[in-house]
C-alpha cells in the first residue's frame, strides 16, 4: 500500500470506547512507541523519495525495507545504542531509529561522495555508521552472518585490548553486549550462516541472528529453501547447547516486543545466542529492477499489504485507546513535508565523485604511520624481552637465551616464530588461530602442567607457531575447527573488537571455502565504509611447491595471482629469514588486512642448490616497507631477474652459475606482490634492457604476466629484447619429484633463458 493510502487507511478507523492501556507493549511508555511509529513511517516515506528520485533519473537504484520496518525499531528500542549491528539491505528503519539523518539517508541514494556511510561507493542502504555501533554492510547475502559470530567471540574473549593499532583500548563494544545479526530468509542457505549459528552455540556467545522471513527471496519462494518454510527448523538439536529459537509475527507490535525482549534476556544472561523466524511482509519487489506481480500470485500480494505494519500498528494503537486517528496521520503530513524539504536541499547540491574520492579509500596503510606504531611499542613494551627470553630458555621453548637478533644467520621458520613471539611481546593485541596452530587442544591445556610439560606439543604443522601457547595461553593461541571461511569471520570479529588477529590458513590451496569473507568482506571494509573501518590482520598461510617431491595438487598452489587483484589486500611473500621478521612486523603495524604468504620449501631450507639462504635475525627496530623490493648486485647490467618468495633463492643460485658465462644478472627480490615496487622495476628496465621474470604462479591472470604487461605499457622503448616470462604450467602440480620437475621452473630453466635472453 502506498504511502499516501496508508494515511487515508488510518483514517477511517473508527476508534473505539476503551481506555489507553500499555500492558501489552512491554512497558514502554507512549512517547516511545510514538517515537518508534514516527520512525516506521520516515523508512517508508525515504523508501518512496528514494523511487521518486530513481524515476527522475537522480538515483540510478532502489531497494525496499518496506514490511520490516517493525521489527527494525523493536530491535533498535530493546538493544543498547551501543550493541553491535550487522545487518543487511532491508534495516532502514533500525538506522533511523539509531540516530541517522534523513540527509544522510538521501546521500545514500543519490551515491554522493559526502555520504558519510558509504562515500558514493555502494548502493543506498548498504549502511555503514559505526559511531552508531552499526557496522559496514555489504551485498553478498548471508556473509555477514559468519562476521557477527565472530564478533561475538570477539566480545567474548577475556584478553585485554590496549588499541595499539585500532585505537580501541578497551575494546570497540562492551563485554556484556549483544551482537544482532539480521537476514533475509533466501540468505539463511548460504554455508555461511549455517556455521555462524553452530559458532555462536558452540561459544555460547551473546548473538542473535534475527531472520526477516517475508516468504521470498527475489522470485525463490522460502517453500523451495525449506521443507516447512522455516528456517530454524533445521536448528531444533542445537536448542540442547543453549540456542534459542523463537518464531514470531513480525508485524504484530505486541508479540515483536515480547518475543525479542525473551531473546535478548537469554542472550544478556549468558545462556547462548537466540535465533527467530520472524514472520514480516514484503510490500515492494526484491528491487527496482525485479517485479513481483510476474510471479506472486494476487491473493498472496493482497496478504502482503493487508499485514502492512504501519498499517497493523496504527490499528493497534487507536483500539488500544493510545492514539487517535488524527495523531498518527499528523506524523505522516509533518514527515512528508520534512522529506521532501530535506530532498531538495540534497539533490540541489550533489557532487560528483572524484577518481581520489575512490582510490584514497582502498588501503590505510602509510609506512611512517607503520613506523610510529612500531617504534611505540617497543618503547612501551621492550624493557623485559630479554627476560622473557631468558624464562622461555628456561621452560625449553628455545635452544638459547640469546635475543633472536644476536644468534647466527637462521632459517624462515625459525625467524617467523621469533617475530610471532616479539609482536605477542609488545602488543596484548595480537591473537591466532587457526587449525592446529595450538601446542594442544584447550581441554588438555587447561588439565595443566603436569600433562603438557611431557608433550613436545605441536604448534602449527610445521611448527611456525610452536610455544606460542604455552608462552601466552589459550585465550590468545587456540585451535578452531577446519572451516576456513570459519576462520577467517572469526578473525573479522576479533579486528572489529580492536585486536589484529593472525588467522592461519594452513595451505593456501584450500583457502577457497573462506574466498567470499576475504574478497568481499575484509579487503572491502575500508572502502566500503567511506574509510572509516579498517580491518586489520595478519592472514598467515603456507604455499607453494618444490617439497622435494612431497608436494601434489592442493599442497603446492602458488596461485598468487588470484589474489592480487582483490583491491584492499595486501601480500607479502617473503623470501628469507630476514625479510619474513621485517614484513610481519610490517604487516602487524599497517592497519589493514595482509595475506602474509610463507613458502613451504624455504621453512627449514639452509641452501637453494649450495646458495646459502640462511639469512640473519633483523634488529627489533627494523621494518621492511610494503612494496619496497631488495636488489642484489645492483651494478649490473646485463640484464634483469624479477622474482619473488620461493622462485627468489633460484633466482639467485641462477645469476652465480651465469657468472660462468660472463653474465652479470642483476636480481630483485619483489618482497611485496601487492604492492609492488615499480621504480625500482622502472630502474631495472633503464638500466640493463634486458629482463626475465620469474614466478612459481601460473601464466593466466598470474603476478609474472601483470609485471610484464606493466613493463610493456610503461617501458617497451628501454628494451632490447623481449620479456621472458617463466611460471609454471598450466595444470596443478604432480606429486614426486619428476612432477615438480615437470610442472615449476627449475634452475636450469632460468640458466637457459638467460643465456638466451643475454645474446639475443
Amino acid at each position: 500500500m502506498a504511502y499516501y493510502e496508508i494515511k487515508e487507511y488510518i483514517l477511517g478507523i473508527k476508534a473505539p470506547k476503551k481506555s489507553p492501556s500499555l500492558d501489552d507493549y512491554g512497558g514502554h511508555d507512549k512517547e516511545t512507541l510514538l517515537k518508534m511509529y514516527h520512525t516506521m513511517v520516515l523508512a517508508r516515506r525515504i523508501e518512496l523519495e528514494e523511487k521518486t528520485l530513481l524515476r527522475k533519473g537522480i538515483s540510478k537504484f532502489f531497494i525496499g525495507c518496506g514490511g520490516k520496518e517493525l521489527i527494525d525499531v523493536v530491535a533498535a528500542q530493546a538493544l543498547r545504542p551501543d550493541d553491535p549491528f550487522l545487518g543487511y539491505y532491508r534495516n532502514k528503519a533500525f538506522d533511523l531509529y539509531r540516530g541517522v539523518s534523513i540527509k544522510e539517508k538521501i546521500l545514500e541514494t543519490t551515491g554522493d561522495p559526502r555520504s558519510a556511510a558509504t562515500g558514493g561507493m555502494l548502493q543506498q542502504s548498504h549502511s555503514s555508521y559505526p559511531e552508531l555501533a552499526i557496522l559496514p554492510q555489504a551485498s553478498p547475502t548471508g556473509s555477514h552472518a559468519m562476521e557477527a559470530a565472530g564478533l561475538g567471540d570477539a566480545i567474548k574473549n577475556q584478553t585485554p585490548i590496549n588499541g595499539d593499532i585500532s585505537g580501541l583500548p578497551g575494546g570497540r563494544f562492551k563485554k556484556d553486549a549483544v551482537t544482532l545479526c539480521s537476514i533475509g530468509e533466501g540468505a539463511t542457505s548460504s554455508t555461511e550462516f549455517g556455521r555462524a549459528v553452530f559458532y555462536a552455540t558452540f561459544n555460547k556467545t551473546a548473538n542473535i541472528f534475527a531472520i526477516y522471513n517475508c516468504g521470498w527471496a527475489i522470485a525463490t519462494s522460502v517453500k523451495e529453501q525449506f521443507p516447512d518454510g522455516n528456517p530454524t527448523s533445521c536448528y531444533i538439536g542445537m536448542q540442547k547447547y543453549g540456542l534459542l529459537i523463537e518464531d514470531f509475527d513480525g508485524t504484530d507490535i505486541k508479540e515483536s516486543i515480547v518475543k525479542f525482549k525473551a531473546m535478548l534476556e537469554h542472550c544478556r544472561a549468558g545462556h547462548g545466542p537466540a535465533i527467530a523466524n520472524i514472520n514480516v511482509v514484503r510490500l515492494e519487489s526484491h528491487s527496482g529492477s525485479d517485479d513481483q506481480s510476474h510471479y506472486m500470485a494476487p491473493q498472496e500480494q493482497q496478504y502482503h499489504i493487508e499485514n502492512d505494519p504501519l498499517r497493523k500498528v496504527a490499528r493497534a494503537f487507536i483500539d488500544d485507546g493510545l492514539f487517535t486517528a488524527d495523531e498518527l496521520v499528523e506524523l505522516f503530513d509533518n514527515i512528508d513535508n520534512e522529506v521532501k524539504k530535506v530532498s531538495a536541499e540534497v539533490t540541489a547540491d550533489i557532487r560528483p565523485k572524484t577518481t581520489s574520492d575512490i582510490m584514497n579509500k582502498i588501503f590505510s596503510y602509510n609506512q611512517e604511520t607503520a613506523q610510529t606504531r612500531w617504534n611505540k611499542l617497543i618503547r612501551d613494551k621492550s624493557a623485559l624481552r630479554a627476560e622473557k627470553y631468558k624464562d622461555y630458555h628456561k621452560k625449553g621453548y628455545f635452544s638459547t637465551a640469546a635475543l633472536p637478533e644476536n644468534q647466527p644467520p637462521m632459517m624462515m621458520r625459525k625467524a617467523i616464530n621469533y617475530a610471532l613471539f616479539d609482536i605477542f611481546l609488545l602488543s596484548d593485541d595480537a591473537l591466532i588461530f587457526g587449525e592446529d596452530v595450538a601446542d594442544f587442544p584447550r581441554e588438555m591445556f587447561d588439565k595443566g602442567a603436569e600433562i603438557t610439560e611431557k608433550l613436545k606439543g605441536k604448534g602449527g604443522v610445521f611448527l611456525v607457531t610452536q610455544n606460542l601457547q604455552r608462552a601466552f595461553g589459550t585465550e590468545r593461541v587456540f585451535n578452531t575447527p577446519l572451516d576456513e571461511a570459519g576462520i577467517l569471520g572469526r578473525a573479522v570479529g576479533h579486528s572489529y573488537q580492536g585486536r589484529v588477529p593472525f588467522p592461519e590458513i594452513q595451505f593456501i590451496d584450500y583457502i577457497s571455502p573462506g574466498y567470499q569473507q576475504l574478497k568481499d568482506r575484509i579487503a572491502t571494509s575500508y572502502q566500503r565504509s567511506n574509510a572509516r573501518v579498517n580491518l586489520p590482520m595478519v592472514i598467515r598461510t603456507s604455499y607453494g611447491g618444490y617439497k622435494q617431491g612431497a608436494g601434489a595438487m592442493w599442497h603446492s598452489e602458488a596461485n598468487l595471482g588470484a589474489f592480487i587483484n582483490i583491491p584492499g589486500l595486501h601480500l607479502a611473500v617473503p623470501s628469507n629469514a630476514a625479510d619474513a621478521a621485517g614484513l610481519m612486523r610490517t604487516a602487524f603495524v599497517c592497519g589493514d588486512p595482509v595475506l602474509f604468504c610463507e613458502a613451504v620449501a624455504l621453512y627449514n631450507r639452509r641452501d637453494w642448490e649450495g646458495y646459502n639462504i640462511l639469512a640473519q635475525y633483523p634488529p627489533l627496530e627494523h621494518l621492511v616497507p610494503f612494496g619496497k623490493a631488495r636488489v642484489y648486485n645492483e651494478q649490473a647490467k646485463d640484464l634483469a631477474v624479477i622474482s619473488y618468495g620461493i622462485t627468489l633463492p633460484m633466482a639467485l643460485k641462477a645469476a652465480d652459475l651465469l657468472l660462468e658465462n660472463e653474465i652479470n644478472a642483476r636480481v630483485i627480490d619483489l618482497r611485496t606482490v601487492k604492492p609492488i615496487d615499480w621504480p625500482c622495476l622502472d630502474k631495472a628496465v633503464k638500466d640493463c634492457s634486458r629482463v626475465m621474470i620469474v614466478s612459481e604462479d601460473r601464466f593466466h591472470g598470474g603476478v609474472g604476466p601483470t609485471i610484464a604487461a606493466y613493463i610493456s605499457n610503461n617501458l617497451f622503448d628501454y628494451l632490447d629484447a623481449p620479456i621472458r616470462l617463466l611460471t609454471a604450467r598450466d595444470c596443478r602440480v604432480a606429486y614426486g619429484l619428476d612432477g615438480d620437475a615437470i610442472c615449476l621452473p627449475q634452475t636450469g630453466d632460468l640458466v637457459k633463458a638467460a643465456r638466451d635472453l643475454a645474446v639475443y
